[in-house]
């Protein structure tokens, strides 16, 4: 390799490098080590319980191989409340997160939220699946069970079935925007955006992930937050 060529390889490597600096705040794919399939998620990456009483339960959140989906990993969450607060504070003006959801849920059951996403310091509420005949899939819901807009109705969901959320948060503007991408129960596409939506609080710093979920078994197969 002359000169030239290696200081543009330099330079690219240098680029990319920067690029991954700037925008990769946290990412995560359960993918790859530290992570073992059957392995608890706690004390890995960040995982912690939420609640102290809940100590000493690891099958509550592990990774596993999801056979409905080519074998790749996933977290997968029952009975499961935790927290991670081991990632870099959001810098950028605009922060997207985005996350892969499935649920698996029973027919019977008591309503409210099933299952809950939140990001602490977070101006646009908890992500949830809500188990009430009413219920589905939705987002701004207000950390209590309660509350939020339902995008997929339950009657529509299709279970084990990935959803990618998508959440961009501007914070010149104060508002979000929500996307939903999957499949419906009949196999149908399902795509859901909605836009300036204005914050719920003025708060600026992500400063931590939490996972809840009840009855229903849910597969957590990404999730990433970056500056933009």
């Amino acid at each position: 390799m002359n000169s030239h060529l290696r200081a543009l390889s330099a330079v690219t490597l240098a680029f990319c490098l920067c690029i991954a600096s700037v925008h990769a705040d946290y990412a995560t794919t359960f993918s790859t080590p530290p992570y073992t399939l059957d392995q608890s998620a706690i004390g890995v990456d960040g995982w912690d319980y939420r609640l102290p009483t809940l100590s000493g339960k690891p099958d509550t959140a592990r990774v596993v191989a999801v056979r409905w989906n080519g074998y790749k990993p996933a977290l997968m969450l029952k009975a499961a409340n935790l927290k991670n607060s081991d990632f870099p504070q959001t810098t950028g003006a605009k922060v997207k997160i985005t996350f892969d959801l499935a649920v698996n849920f029973p027919d019977g059951g008591p309503k409210g939220k099933q299952f809950r996403l939140g990001f602490a310091g977070a101006p646009f509420g908890e992500i949830f699946f809500d188990q009430g005949a009413e219920g589905g899939l939705g987002y701004q819901a207000d950390g209590s069970g309660k509350g939020g807009v339902v995008a997929l109705k339950k009657a529509d969901v299709r279970i084990n079935s990935f959803y990618t959320y998508s959440i961009v948060v501007d914070y010149a503007k104060m508002i979000y925007e929500v996307t939903i991408a999957g499949l419906k129960k009949d196999g149908a596409e399902f795509n859901y955006k909605t836009q300036w939506i204005p914050f719920e609080s003025k708060k600026k710093t992500l400063s931590a992930i939490y996972l809840i979920s009840g009855q229903i078994t849910a597969y957590l197969g990404s999730l990433a937050i970056k500056s933009e």
